[in-house]
C-alpha cells in the first residue's frame, strides 16, 4: 500500500510482518523506519512520526534564518 510516499508492504522474513520502503527508484529510508512491524497501522504510525518530525526541524531551522 502507498502511504505518504512511502510502501508498506508484507515483509520475506515473517507472516503477517510489514516493511517500509521508498516510493520509486531506489532511495534511503531514515533508520526509524527500518525493521519489521507487526501491523500496518504501526508502519503507518512511524511514518507520521518521522514526516512530523522532519517538518519540525525545517520550522525550527526557518525561525533561526529569519531571527539573524
Amino acid at each position: 500500500m502507498k502511504y505518504k510516499g512511502y510502501l508498506i508492504t508484507p515483509s520475506t522474513t515473517g507472516a503477517k510482518c510489514y516493511s517500509i520502503a521508498t516510493e520509486g527508484r531506489g532511495g534511503k529510508i531514515p533508520d526509524v523506519m527500518s525493521g519489521v512491524f507487526t501491523s500496518t497501522g504501526a508502519a503507518m504510525q512511524v511514518v507520521d512520526l518521522y514526516l512530523e518530525s522532519k517538518e519540525k526541524k525545517v520550522k525550527k531551522d526557518d525561525e533561526e534564518v529569519n531571527q539573524s
